[in-house]
């Protein structure tokens, strides 16, 4: 049986926050939380994940930086982040994507493709992976 995926979901606002791990509790996630970009750089030097939901518009570290800095580091630039924000201007999306995002979903959201989503990137990590296993042997 495959393991559990461990999803990482940063935002500043604890009401987001509980809305969103419930879902993907029922969904079959392991689920973690961050409530600012410093503490979610610091969760994940300390554990593995295998996606991370990230709100843009939080005090300190915006989540293009947090984005940013991830990609930067050699332990989790492989990480697939989506932004899941409010902002839906395509300047907002764009910034995003050239921070490191692989996806973008705009509060309020759709429970079911937001599931979908995270399982397509899921999966094309999963490939990339095995991939990379296999060019290596």
């Amino acid at each position: 049986m495959a393991t559990q995926k461990r999803i990482l979901v940063v935002d500043d606002t604890p009401e987001n926050v509980r809305l969103v791990a419930m879902l993907l509790k029922k969904f079959g996630y392991v689920v973690s939380y961050a409530l600012n970009g410093h503490n979610t750089l610091e969760y994940v030097k300390k554990h593995h994940f295998d996606l991370i939901l990230l709100d843009v518009m939080m005090p300190g570290l915006s989540g293009y930086e947090v984005c940013e800095k991830l990609k930067q580091n050699r332990n989790s630039r492989d990480i697939p982040v989506i932004f899941l924000t409010a902002r839906n201007d395509s300047e907002s999306i764009t910034k995003a994507f050239k921070a490191g995002g692989v996806d973008y979903i705009t509060k309020p959201f759709n429970a079911e493709e937001l599931q979908v989503r995270i399982n397509t990137h899921l999966k094309i990590k999963e490939q990339r992976e095995e991939l990379a296993q296999a060019n290596a042997a």
